[in-house]
């Protein structure tokens, strides 16, 4: 099987050494990251650092540095609440991308200047343009402006009928 670019390799492709294993499969081959299970049998899918070099046999600052390892090749995840909580990946799926919160506040801001001038809001409206590219060659604003008011008189035309 080919690993794609955002697919993670699973543990026993990647792993360096025993000290490794152990931490994936625990010492005694049935704990560890990715095989420890409760009272009832249910697979644990997030293990603390201090369980997690328990099982291994290692000592925490170890632990964490094969945890950091793994975590930066996307075979292991960090909890993203807990700190001390890590997962397989295949237990506990890849990591979904964070929303870019920049260009999600451009877009609100987008959409409700939108509202604002009339106009419907449109689904992406910073789809046009990157965020904080501007609108041109000056650099200017993105954010639409009312035009400016002439001051040469102008004559009108008066309005056909149909």
């Amino acid at each position: 099987m080919t690993q794609t670019a955002t697919t993670p390799k699973k543990w026993h492709e990647v792993y360096r050494n025993d000290e490794e294993k152990c931490l994936f499969v625990g010492k005694d081959g049935a704990s560890g990251l990715i095989r420890a299970k409760d009272k009832e049998g249910k697979r644990y899918e997030w293990r603390s650092t201090d369980a997690l070099a328990k099982e291994a046999g290692l000592s925490k600052r170890r632990t964490e540095e094969i945890l950091e390892h793994y975590c930066n090749r996307g075979v292991v995840r960090q909890h993203a609440k807990d700190p001390e909580k890590w997962g397989y990946w295949q237990v506990v799926g890849t990591e979904k991308s964070d929303p870019d919160l920049v260009k999600k506040d451009h877009d609100d801001r987008m959409v409700k200047q939108q509202v604002a001038n009339g106009k419907p809001a449109s689904a992406a409206p910073a789809a046009a343009a990157p965020a904080g590219t501007g609108t041109g060659a000056s650099g200017g604003s993105p954010v639409k402006t009312a035009p400016k008011k002439t001051t040469s008189p102008t004559t009108k035309t008066p309005a056909k009928a149909p």
